[in-house]
């Protein structure tokens, strides 16, 4: 747990989902100490105000005359903006993940991207033995759970190409113990939740009211329309309440939410946003920055990562910190390399139960 929410989140992105679900990567020490906070389930922080939405060119900019300015040179592209993916999940969930297939698929990071997905215990459960690809088959998948150690609380959330392949996944049986079942919320759109979430979403499917459970159908009806602006990101990541699940050592402050984006890009342009609860955590974290890089460096040189930070900038707007740029094609294979190394073995489960 201690790598993924460490500084080298940025460039571990496409492990980031793999190591939160899992928990048995053996990474170096972090450049953050965390400590991970025993299972509770309390009430979401906000994470902060949403994201700006870009404005229109103002017609101010047109010439008197009628005639339009010339248009500047084009700036490069920069990293894409988090989102907040908790109307997504259930009430509790405060971790969230969304990955959209239809770009990881183009990435040259594709076999590593799968290689990682496919340590997930779910895809044991629903994918192995099927001839389906997450990626091929999938448009978007949403992952949230309330517990990142217990895979009976997460949840899943698909959009795919209906096929028989894949209407089967609704009659494999999971493991003794997990209670979980499946809905279909409309064609091509399925989940994977505890009975009191299924319940809500069976309720929403009757309602026409703008009840909260209406509005949670809506969201998840758009699953695969998260992050569609031009060179969007192909991963989010939403962690509301960083506190009811870990907490930073070395007298850094720790951050009430956390996101992430990052495109799928050969180097990808990713972003990290931190919400804390006071401007003055926020500038301790800005003013701790270059230590914290500082023994990123000195931590990863020795396989090789210790410049792939370089490219990141840290910018503090009030209580918000953003750490922003482009991770190096080469390092990112390297990081993805070695994570592929670490995934552990897939574990032995109990037998299935019965068909449902």
């Amino acid at each position: 747990m201690t790598g993924p929410l460490a500084i080298s989140t940025g460039v571990h992105a496409a492990a980031f989902l793999a190591v939160l679900f899992l928990g048995r990567f053996s990474w170096p020490t972090a450049p953050i100490a965390i400590e991970v906070v025993p299972r509770t389930i309390r009430a979401r922080a906000p994470s902060g105000p949403p994201e700006p939405k870009p404005q229109p060119p103002s017609a101010a900019a047109t010439h008197a005359s009628g005639k339009s300015p010339k248009p500047r040179p084009k700036a490069p592209p920069s990293a894409p903006p988090t989102a907040d993916l908790k109307p997504l999940a259930p009430e509790a969930a405060n971790l969230v993940v969304l990955l959209r297939a239809d770009r990881l698929r183009r990435s040259p990071h594709r076999e590593a991207v799968v290689a990682l997905l496919g340590a997930l215990p779910d895809y044991h459960t629903l994918i192995d033995g099927t001839g389906l690809s997450l990626l091929d088959d999938f448009q978007a998948l949403l992952i949230a759970t309330a517990d990142p150690r217990d895979v009976t609380a997460t949840f899943l959330a698909a959009r795919y190409r209906d096929s028989p392949r894949i209407r089967a996944i609704l009659d494999r049986p999971l493991s003794n113990g997990d209670p979980r079942v499946f809905r279909i919320l409309s064609p091509g759109l399925a989940v994977l939740t505890r009975p009191e979430d299924a319940a809500r979403l069976d309720a929403a499917k009757k309602e026409k009211s703008d009840s909260p459970e209406r509005k949670w159908l809506s969201e998840l009806e758009q699953l695969d329309q998260v992050g569609d602006q031009p060179s969007g990101p192909a991963l989010l990541v939403t962690l509301a309440d960083v506190p009811a699940l870990l907490q930073f050592g070395s007298g850094l402050p720790t951050p009430l939410a956390l996101g992430l984006a990052a495109t799928a890009d050969g180097s990808p342009e990713l972003r990290v946003k931190a919400v804390f609860s006071s401007e003055a955590d926020a500038a301790r974290m800005e003013a701790a920055w270059p230590e914290v890089l500082g023994r990123y460096r000195s931590l990863t040189a020795l396989i090789g990562l210790s410049r792939a930070l370089d490219g990141m900038k840290l910018e503090r707007h009030g209580i918000e910190i953003e750490i922003a740029g482009r991770v190096p094609e080469n390092d990112l294979r390297l990081a993805l390399s070695l994570a592929r190394a670490l995934l552990p073995k897939p574990a032995i489960v109990d037998d299935p139960a019965p068909p449902r």
